[in-house]
């Protein structure tokens, strides 16, 4: 485990983990969602298949997610995005209900100018569960 990351995932994410992931992001080669290019375009990075990426890598960007991640809705299905500080893209993990620490093994990334269903009235158990209570 990297001396900069928490160890325990339930541990809320701070500013630096933040500015890691956003320094981070852009090195890696992220893989183009095919199956899905038509109907919900993005790309993804997956756990042994994206070099520069460590399980304690991918539990940190989902401890980042589950911090400072934004409601959002995918149809019905209620999830965190966090967003890049432009705004202009987002990345999120699929979460089980409730999550665990395996779940992110797979960060997608996707632009924000497609918005898929109404955003309003999301699941506040689910947001619940997912969410982790750090700093502002």
């Amino acid at each position: 485990m990297s001396p900069e990351s928490i160890p325990d995932w339930e541990t809320p994410a701070t500013p630096d983990d933040l500015n890691w992931w956003w320094d981070k992001a852009p090195t890696l080669t992220w893989t183009w969602a095919k199956t899905f290019a038509d109907f919900a375009p993005h790309w993804y990075i997956v756990l042994g298949r994206t070099r520069g990426m460590t399980v304690d890598d991918y539990t940190r960007v989902g401890r980042l997610i589950r911090t400072f991640g934004e409601p959002g809705k995918f149809y019905s299905k209620t999830n965190l995005y966090l967003y890049t500080p432009d705004r202009q893209r987002k990345v999120w993990a699929m979460w089980q209900t409730p999550p665990v620490e395996d779940d992110p093994t797979l960060i997608n990334l996707a632009f924000t100018d497609r918005i898929f269903g109404r955003q309003s009235d999301f699941d506040e158990e689910r947001l619940k569960m997912l969410r982790l209570e750090g700093e502002e």
